[in-house]
């Protein structure tokens, strides 16, 4: 049976009578002394009336933010305004889930932006002072500010802008797009220009005049001299700082000579952006600022697991020498010194890995004690601070790889929020520039001001997109020049290349285009359509070879009519008197000749088309051996471009000589060459106005393809019955 514990005498100043600490739990009823004070602690929460309220109990305090920032002052979140934009900055360069955000946003808000303008040469100089300016950066960094910070302070210097430059600029530009007129904000002097864009620094700025600034709609900026400021302005300590001294505006050197504390900045400017500031306002809020209850929770929690980490292996072993028992206290084993320090020199000199056995005598246990403290570490209690700090960034769920039973409503509105937050911030650096390019405008004498624009956010499927591109250009909704920058090509380059395409293929050294909007042959269409209509046979296409010999000794109305089965006209004919006809209610004596359907209309077109091509083969054939011996060349490749346009000029000349659907053979051929004759006028004109035409559809020269297919229309215009072509020709 175990002792009972004796008695603990305490003494206290007030009271110096013994008081037991325990007492024994006895028949003398001792312990209910004790039992009487216990008691409970009644709370004010969730009563309805005060009625019979007890003086002598208390309510506990309540716990705010204020009291928790009372006891831990560097986690107090402040109210001042520039105070709240120094700790946000913070808050950007030490938590990487912030600042990827932050720097997420002000990429893709100022992704593509470039300027454009309806005139070429314009837009040619606006784009080279672009990246004079370095306008990709400043629009970056400016986005990055105004989301970081909740303001963007711009600094503009001006430069007079010389002639060597002008003409640099314009030789760094690109091409054109469409434009609207800027609105004219400022004003400045011929050819004096932004040259330079500096960011400054919120914390070091002071708004003059902070109450006045609500009533007027303006604020004015100066900035704050700091001692190192005013130190190394007065006394510089090296040649560098004396040539930097030397390069500041002389105003501001001078104010802080004469020991100003803050110097007034130039209104015009200095431009300030806000994101999304009140009127009463004198600073913004970051969009941060919402969440640093969130930020700090983070934080704490990394620095609880670095705490944690300190113990994670921490591993207790007890050895106990000796044994007591209780029932009998003289049987009890203690160990002795010798005894303890030999157990301490084996355990010192075990080097440890693999099992360790000790020889011990009479008594000897081993007690072992773990932590669990890996239950603590872990990404599940950081979720919940996670989700709630994208959330008040605006990212949705789906874009972080989080989301686990969002609905598609939540996710499209969190999508929307932040599509929206991009394109505010794209609004003020549009505001920002736009005013930038009418100082230009002006300085320069330009008509209308460059715009500046930027690449779509698509935050689903990128092919969809460029399809959808596609499509619009094939309906002439956008122009070749915008559908080649969205798909990241240089609009003039693409020119260039597709103009030495379009060489290389009316040399013959590349294959004409075959697509749904491009046809290779357009002689094969015109020689299909016309076999269709049985225009022409089989032997008339060039293509006797290809066709089984069944379809060679079709007759068509074509063949009829050369062969002349209608016979010749008569002279009552001729003259336009009607004959009598045949007798009312005669019936035929003979079996009536089937009526022959005689080409008139587009059909005479199709066929006098259809007979001047071959003729032009056929004169070709025998022509061009002679112009190659004449300028004493071996194919007709190596003529040049004079030499080739003559060449076809004279085979259009002995085409136009020839009557329709004529023999044509070399005797005629030489004949109409030795005459020397150029083309008739109605052909040629004919042909000019036809030239005009496709130079104007095309905006460049036609092919030797297109120039005989012109030539072929004006010859079978002028010999068949139709007086102009075709609409659909």
């Amino acid at each position: 049976m175990a002792r009972p514990p004796k008695s603990i005498p305490t003494t206290s100043p007030a009271n110096t009578q013994s008081v037991a600490a325990f007492v024994t739990l006895g028949e003398g009823g001792s312990h209910q002394t004790g039992l009487r004070s216990y008691d409970g602690f009644h709370s004010a929460i969730g009563r309805d009336t005060y009625k019979d309220y007890d003086r002598n109990t208390s309510v506990r305090n309540q716990f705010t933010r204020n009291d928790y920032e009372f006891f831990r002052p560097n986690e107090a979140i402040p109210h001042k305004a520039q105070e709240i934009i120094s700790m946000c900055r913070n808050a950007y360069h030490r938590v990487g889930l912030i600042h990827n955000v932050i720097d997420l946003m002000s990429d893709f808000g100022c992704q593509g932006a470039r300027l454009i303008h309806p005139n070429p040469t314009m837009q040619k100089f606006y784009r080279g002072w672009w990246k004079k300016v370095d306008g990709a950066r400043i629009s970056e960094r400016f986005l990055n500010l105004f989301y970081r910070e909740g303001v963007a302070v711009t600094k503009r210097t001006m430069a007079r802008l010389p002639m060597a430059n002008e003409k640099q600029m314009r030789a760094m530009g690109d091409k054109l797009q469409p434009d609207v007129d800027a609105d004219k904000l400022v004003s400045t002097s011929k050819r004096n220009i932004p040259f330079r864009y500096n960011f400054l620094n919120p914390l070091t700025l002071e708004v003059l005049g902070e109450e006045l600034s609500q009533f007027v709609g303006r604020q004015e900026f100066a900035l704050k001299v700091s001692y190192r400021l005013r130190q190394s302005v007065q006394s510089p300590k090296n040649d560098a700082e004396k040539r930097l001294v030397a390069l500041l505006p002389q105003e501001i050197r001078a104010a802080i000579q004469r020991g100003d504390t803050v110097i007034p900045l130039d209104a015009d400017k200095v431009r300030a952006f806000f994101y999304k500031k009140d009127d009463w306002q004198t600073w913004a809020h970051p969009f941060t600022y919402a969440i640093m209850d969130d930020i700090f929770l983070l934080e704490k929690m990394k620095l609880a697991d670095l705490a944690a980490l300190d113990g994670a292996i921490s591993q207790i072993r007890l050895w106990k020498l000796g044994y007591m028992s209780d029932a009998h206290p003289d049987m009890s084993i203690f160990p002795t010194e010798g005894a303890i320090n030999r157990l301490s020199e084996i355990l010192m000199s075990n080097p440890g890995g693999g099992a360790f056995d000790i020889i011990w005598g009479p008594e000897l246990s081993v007690e072992e004690y773990k932590t669990n403290v890996h239950q603590f570490l872990g990404e599940e209690k950081y979720r919940p601070v996670w989700n709630s700090i994208y959330a008040g960034l605006g990212v949705p769920p789906t874009l972080t790889g989080a989301a686990t039973s969002s609905g598609f409503t939540n996710n499209y509105i969190s999508l929307k929020t932040l599509i929206q937050r991009l394109e505010y911030g794209r609004a003020a650096l549009r505001a920002f520039w736009e005013q930038e390019l009418e100082l230009v405008r002006q300085a320069m004498g330009f008509s209308q001001a460059a715009k500046l624009v930027f690449d779509n956010m698509v935050l689903s499927d990128e092919a969809a997109e460029k399809a959808l591109l596609i499509q619009l250009i094939d309906r002439d909704v956008i122009s070749v020049e915008t559908l080649t920058e969205r798909f990241g090509g240089e609009p003039e380059f693409e020119q260039l290349r597709l103009k030495k395409e379009e060489e290389a293929r009316k040399k013959g050294k590349m294959k004409p285009k075959a697509s749904p909007w491009h046809t290779p042959e357009k002689m094969h269409e015109f020689m299909k359509l016309a076999l269709q209509r049985g225009y022409i046979s089989p032997e008339q296409t060039g293509m006797k070879d290809e066709f089984p010999e069944e379809f060679l000794d079709v007759e068509t109305p074509f063949d009829k009519q050369m062969k002349g089965k209608d016979g010749p006209l008569t002279q009552e004919h001729k003259s336009g008197i009607p004959s009598p006809g045949r007798p009312k209610n005669a019936k035929d004596k003979e079996p009536r000749d089937q009526r022959t359907p005689k080409p008139t209309g587009a059909a005479a077109y199709m066929t006098a088309m259809m007979w001047a091509r071959h003729a032009q083969q056929q004169i070709a054939e025998i022509v061009s051996p002679l112009i190659l011996k004449h300028y004493g060349k071996t194919s007709m490749r190596a003529l040049s471009e004079d030499q080739v346009r003559r060449a076809e000029g004279i085979k259009f000349a002995i085409l136009c000589s020839l009557p329709v659907y004529s023999n044509v053979d070399a005797d005629v051929v030489r004949q109409s060459l030795s005459a020397g004759k150029a083309a008739p006028k109605q052909y040629q004109h004919l042909y000019d106005a036809l030239y005009k035409k496709v130079v104007a559809r095309k905006q460049g020269e036609p092919s030797i393809d297109e120039t005989r297919m012109m030539q072929i229309t004006a010859y079978a215009v002028l010999n068949s019955d139709e007086e102009q072509i075709p609409s659909d020709s």
